[in-house]
């Protein structure tokens, strides 16, 4: 099925004039959870889902220690995982610390399978549904019309 979208109606209330404006939203479905994950996991390999479980609690446990190290982890079609900052410049040598780092973040590069899987993603409008008011602040829902 791919994402679904539908069109929405929001106004860029950091303009003074307040203009409307129109832009696609992804509807949002319930995360699969953990569990459901290692359940179909240990289903299609054969193995029971305790050593299912293990395995890829070992494996979170091995690439959090090489990250907290410094190393970058390549797992094969997967994908790699880099740790990194941000930081802020500074306008001379002896300003530029340790302080000036203002995010620590894991960077993730996609690899071979998520690259396919990007590539045959499709997109699809959702059907009409006309909702009275959105949750997140950013304008109406559809109004039938295909607009909204």
């Amino acid at each position: 099925m791919g994402i679904q979208v539908r069109k929405a109606k929001m106004r860029l209330t950091f303009r003074e004039e307040k203009p409307e404006v129109f832009k696609l939203r992804q509807l949002t479905y319930p995360a699969v959870t953990f569990a459901q994950l290692v359940n179909e996991c240990s289903n299609s390999c054969g193995v029971n889902p305790a050593q299912t479980k293990a395995v890829i609690d070992a494996l979170v446990n091995r690439l959090v220690h090489y990250m907290e190290i410094g190393h970058g982890v390549k797992m094969g079609d997967f994908g790699s995982f880099k740790p990194t900052f941000n930081a802020k410049t500074a306008r001379s040598l002896k300003e530029t610390t340790l302080e000036t780092v203002t995010v620590k973040k894991v960077q993730f590069y996609p690899g071979k399978a998520f690259k396919d899987m990007l590539s045959n993603l499709s997109i699809t409008e959702a059907e009409a549904v006309s909702l009275k008011d959105d949750t997140d602040g950013e304008g109406g829902g559809d109004d039938g019309n295909g607009n909204g």
